[in-house]
């Protein structure tokens, strides 16, 4: 299955789970603890144009989520015109192929796949917070359990400060859950 159909599958049920959320459920906490979830959906929200500069070879532009990007709208809408525009551009020329630099130097993973993981592990925290099924789409949890389990130990995150330790999880947790275990999330 290609990149941009996973991709499309987690922007599709991460849409899903915020065209449910509604004001009163804004200040729930997440498992990101930075987050209640309405900043968090502001900042899937804010993701979107965000990797859409990344896939076009932009340079990063984090005051993209120190905007409220949501306003009065529904964050579900303002999400899924979003996903619209980002699989467009991941669609250009080379943009599956650009690679995140990393804080120490050198390239890491693929600009792609960490936005695949962002919208598999951020639709987790969201689905969590606001007591939906938080299984995900199955292809889509696949390709990030596949791409980023056990790939990226604690002692190379740390530097990142975008991932917490890894906390354990049961044996027979769903891969989902795994993974946000493994990037630091309490299951």
């Amino acid at each position: 299955m290609s990149h941009i159909v996973l991709l499309e599958k987690a922007l599709n049920h991460t849409t899903g789970l915020l065209e449910t959320l509604t004001p009163d459920q804004y200040g729930r906490p997440t498992p990101c603890e930075d987050f209640d979830a309405r900043a968090l959906a502001n900042h899937l929200v804010a993701g979107n144009p965000y990797y859409v500069t990344l896939a076009r070879g932009g340079a990063p532009d984090f005051s993209l989520f120190a905007q409220d990007r949501i306003g009065d709208r529904q964050p579900g809408e303002v999400y899924a015109q979003g996903a619209k525009e980002v699989l467009a551009a991941w669609q250009g020329a080379g943009a599956l192929d650009r690679r995140m630099p990393l804080p120490g130097g050198g390239l890491g993973p693929r600009i792609a796949d960490l936005h695949l993981l962002e919208a598999v592990l951020h639709g987790w925290d969201l689905a969590t917070a606001t007591g939906q099924d938080r299984t995900g789409d199955p292809d889509a949890v696949e390709a990030a359990l596949q791409g980023w389990y056990g790939n990226h130990p604690d002692e190379i995150r740390a530097g990142t400060g975008m991932f917490g330790p890894s906390r354990p999880a049961p044996d027979d947790a769903p891969a989902l859950d795994r993974l946000a275990a493994y990037f630091g999330r309490t299951v």
